[in-house]
């Protein structure tokens, strides 16, 4: 049973949508009605085109909004009205908002076959409506990556050939030094910052003071060390990659991507299958129940094993608040029920939390209903039985 105040928030939700539905629906028909009546008219035909686009111009004004955000709406509209039509539906009935209509649209418009337009329609509504637009944008790239992963795989050779690194310099004496890498080389390297920066002592050796830099400082003076200091020639990634992918997309039967820890950015299967040859990468299977339950054992103390806090990590993922999506290496294992008054320390009763949403449970803030399943099985077309391996740290 909701409270009043969730049914509140919930019918200002529903009507915010219907809202945006009916601007979208609006858009759409007044501008197919006024296409219709230049296309009856005798003009010639530069002049029809020139007429057609000025409907965006008029119903820019009209709505107080840019002409480009009106080509959106006309663009994401017609994709989701047209092809998928189960999250149309949702969007009239403020089932969900524009935001995420149009990350759907983005997604189905890059997808090629009809199987995997109706398996777009069939899963996003219920995700979508479950979760926030940034995790809802990271469950489609995995689906498409896991929908058409020939033509991910095709995509992801193509964009690697981009690969670059530029310098801009600004007018205050900094510069942004930006990388375009693989997606697996750029979460080896951020995985190698995060864990160089919290290893760096807190009291620096050579003053005696403490050191007061941020994590972002901390890692910025660390890039700028190794590569000033570094004599590499190649790529040797070392640091931790942890990534899940089906067995048989591991040894070639089938040609799915994988998936990194945490983040969960899809990689291809190839690039996954190179990284498994090296001699510095360690295989570890993980299993679990159809819940996503770890069929481990439970330990008689409050500290997990080791083994244990492994197998969790793998299984959440991230922290398990919704819409929470901190690094699982920024977490803990909290104790659903307390340790102290008699909860055990197993995986049916630990869970990954940031320590925000940590505090957060421990002063009586954090239900239930704040939490989702863990984000290897609450994805539809994403399941699978992973094989995980990781490179070890230099």
């Amino acid at each position: 049973m909701t409270s009043p105040a969730a049914d509140a928030f919930a019918q200002v939700r529903r009507e915010r949508a219907r809202a945006e539905f009916a601007e979208w629906n609006l858009v759409l028909t007044h501008r197919a009605q006024e296409i219709r009546r230049i296309d009856s008219g005798d003009e010639v035909s530069i002049s029809k085109e020139l007429a057609r686009r000025g409907i965006a111009l008029e119903i820019a004004q009209l709505l107080g909004i840019t002409e480009n955000s009106v080509w959106r709406i006309v663009v994401q509209g017609e994709e989701v009205r047209d092809r998928t039509p189960a999250v149309w539906e949702a969007f009239r009935d403020g089932v969900l908002d524009a935001r995420r209509v149009g990350l759907i649209a983005d997604t189905g418009a890059k997808l090629r076959s009809p199987e995997a337009i109706e398996a777009l329609d069939q899963t996003a509504v219920g995700y979508a409506a479950e979760h926030t637009p940034g995790e809802l944008r990271s469950w489609l790239k995995r689906l498409r990556a896991r929908l058409e992963p020939e033509q991910f795989q095709d995509e992801a050779a193509r964009a690697t050939e981009q690969r670059q690194v530029e310098i801009s310099h600004n007018d205050d004496g900094t510069s942004w030094l930006s990388a375009l890498l693989p997606t697996g080389v750029a979460v080896a390297v951020g995985n190698r910052l995060r864990a160089a920066a919290k290893a760096l002592p807190k009291i620096d050796p050579e003053t005696g003071e403490p050191d007061r830099r941020t994590r972002d400082q901390k890692q910025a003076d660390l890039v700028a060390h190794w590569l000033t200091c570094s004599e590499g020639t190649s790529t040797d990634i070392r640091a931790e990659v942890a990534i899940t992918i089906d067995t048989t997309d591991l040894i070639g039967l089938t040609t799915g991507a994988g998936f990194t820890r945490g983040d969960r950015e899809p990689v291809p299967a190839q690039w996954a299958r190179e990284l498994v040859t090296s001699e510095h990468t360690l295989l570890r299977r993980l299993v679990l129940d159809p819940l996503g339950n770890v069929m481990d054992t439970t330990k008689l103390g409050y500290q997990p094993s080791d083994s244990l806090r492994e197998a969790l990590r793998w299984r959440d993922g991230t922290c398990r608040v919704a819409g929470c999506q901190a690094d699982i290496s920024d977490t803990d294992l909290d104790h659903e029920l307390a340790y102290d008054r008699g909860g055990t320390t197993s995986a049916e009763n630990l869970r990954s939390l940031c320590r925000r949403h940590h505090n957060m449970k421990s002063h009586g803030h954090l239900h239930r209903r704040h939490l989702r399943p863990p984000v290897q099985f609450a994805e539809p077309y994403l399941r699978g039985a992973p094989v995980i391996y990781r490179a070890v740290p230099a």
